[in-house]
């Protein structure tokens, strides 16, 4: 996986980003709330190790930042602290929309720990999102069975919930078995 490593301290920036090459994963580096903000756009990081304090976004502001876009796709968060002022900021850091929180420095084996429950979290998440992409279809009739259980035409289907809109012909197999002469 690549892996976000945002910390305004380069020590322990780079600590981190060894602990998850150790880990067999791939560090990318952001000194800064704003710059962590910018390098989310790479889709393929999924998962972010941020300090709670940086300049411009905080860890706490970034982690709001990416949970308010709907457009995103979701990314395990991380949050480091190097204070140790207990459970008021880990409840704040959860409440945020952090998925884990850890203090600092980063610990080896605590950091591995957190970054494979974290893969295994999203391998869940990516397969719930196949799971409910896919239409539950009759494999005689064809029709497609809703939410409530009832089923319906797969056109009436698509027309509900999608901006597909159909428009209908005939093709010559079917002209010539309805419409023979």
């Amino acid at each position: 996986m690549k892996i976000l490593i945002a910390d305004d301290d380069a020590t322990s920036r780079m600590l981190a980003g060894r602990i998850v090459e150790l880990c067999g994963h791939a560090p990318v580096y952001a000194s800064s709330g704003t710059e962590a903000l910018e390098a989310l756009s790479d889709k393929e990081i999924q998962v972010a190790v941020c300090d709670w304090l940086m300049p411009g976004l905080s860890g706490i502001d970034l982690i709001k930042a990416v949970r308010a876009d709907a457009s995103r796709q979701y990314v395990y968060f991380i949050i480091l602290t190097g204070s140790k002022l207990g459970n008021i900021n880990f409840l704040e850091a959860m409440d945020a929309g952090a998925d884990d929180y850890m203090e600092k420095p980063a610990n080896k084996d605590l950091l591995g720990i957190r970054l494979r429950v974290a893969q295994r979290i999203l391998s869940m998440n990516t397969e719930i999102g196949t799971l409910k992409s896919l239409i539950p279809i009759c494999s005689y009739c064809g029709r497609i069975r809703r939410d409530d259980q009832a089923y319906e035409t797969l056109t009436s289907y698509i027309a509900k919930n999608s901006p597909i809109r159909f428009s209908h012909g005939i093709c010559p197999d079917c002209a010539k078995k309805h419409f023979p002469e």
